[in-house]
C-alpha cells in the first residue's frame, strides 16, 4: 500500500453532474466515467506520463500495489449501497482503482458475505500513511510495525484483515518481487559488505529509486532499507 497524493490531480469536473438522490453508479458511464478513471490512472500512476489507456507500467492498486493495466475496477472506499454511504457515491475522495481479484482488496472488502468492520479503523491511502502502520517482509509477509499505539494497531491489523492484504497470493507475489535481491550470490555479496557506507547507500537509494513504479515497491523498499 502507497502513499497517494489525491492534491496532486484534479477531480473530473463531470462528477459534479451527478447526485446519488437521483442518480445510481449503473448511471455513470461513458465519456465521465473514463475521465474519472484517467484521473485515477494519474493518481496511482506516473502523474504526468501515464497515458490514458495506462499501458506503461506504473499504475497499481490502490491497497496491494499489483499491476493494474488495463484492467481493475473504480473502486469505493466507503460502501457506497443505500444501506452505508450513498452520498459518497459521486465523491471524488471516495474514488480509488483496485485490482479486480475476488481474493483481496476492494471486491474482498465489499463481497455479500464480508463481516461488519469499522470503515474508520482502515488506512486511506491518500489520508493516512501507509508507510507509518505496515512492514513488508521479504517473505511477503505483512505486519502492523511495532511501537504503534492501540488505535494504530487497530487500523494497522483491520486493514490487512478486511482487505485480505495477508492473502497466501498476495505474498507469493511480494516475495517474488524481492527474489533477485534475496538471491544475490555470496560474491556479490561480499563486494557490497567491502564498499564504504557512502557508496552502499547510495546503491540502495539508486535501487529503490529504479523500482519505484514496481507492482509491491513497498516490499522492495522495505528489504532494501533494513
Amino acid at each position: 500500500m502507497l502513499k497517494l497524493d489525491r492534491a496532486s490531480v484534479d477531480a473530473p469536473p463531470c462528477l459534479a453532474d451527478y447526485d446519488h438522490l437521483t442518480h445510481t453508479w449503473s448511471d455513470f458511464r461513458g465519456t465521465c466515467k473514463k475521465q474519472l478513471r484517467f484521473a485515477l490512472v494519474q493518481l496511482q500512476g506516473i502523474l504526468g506520463v501515464t497515458t490514458e489507456d495506462a499501458a506503461e507500467y506504473g499504475v497499481r492498486c490502490a491497497y496491494c500495489e499489483r499491476a493494474i493495466f488495463h484492467d481493475g475496477h473504480i473502486e469505493h472506499f466507503r460502501r457506497k449501497n443505500p444501506a452505508h454511504y450513498p452520498e459518497l457515491t459521486f465523491a471524488w475522495s471516495n474514488l480509488f482503482l483496485a485490482c479486480g481479484s475476488p481474493q483481496h482488496c476492494g471486491h474482498h472488502k465489499d463481497r455479500r458475505s464480508a463481516p461488519a468492520y469499522d470503515p474508520g479503523l482502515l488506512i486511506k491511502p491518500d489520508e493516512h500513511d501507509p508507510e507509518h502502520y505496515l512492514h513488508f517482509h521479504s517473505s511477503g509477509k505483512v505486519l502492523a510495525r511495532n511501537n504503534l499505539n492501540d488505535h494504530e494497531n487497530s487500523c494497522a491489523t483491520e486493514t490487512i484483515r478486511v482487505f485480505s492484504l495477508d492473502h497466501p497470493a498476495l505474498e507469493g507475489a511480494r516475495a517474488n518481487a524481492v527474489r533477485s535481491y534475496r538471491n544475490l550470490h555470496d560474491a556479490d555479496l561480499y563486494e557490497i559488505a567491502s564498499w564504504s557506507d557512502a557508496d552502499r547507500n547510495d546503491y540502495f537509494r539508486q535501487e529503490i529509486e529504479a523500482t519505484r513504479w514496481l507492482p509491491y515497491a513497498t516490499t522492495i523498499r522495505h528489504f532494501l532499507q533494513k
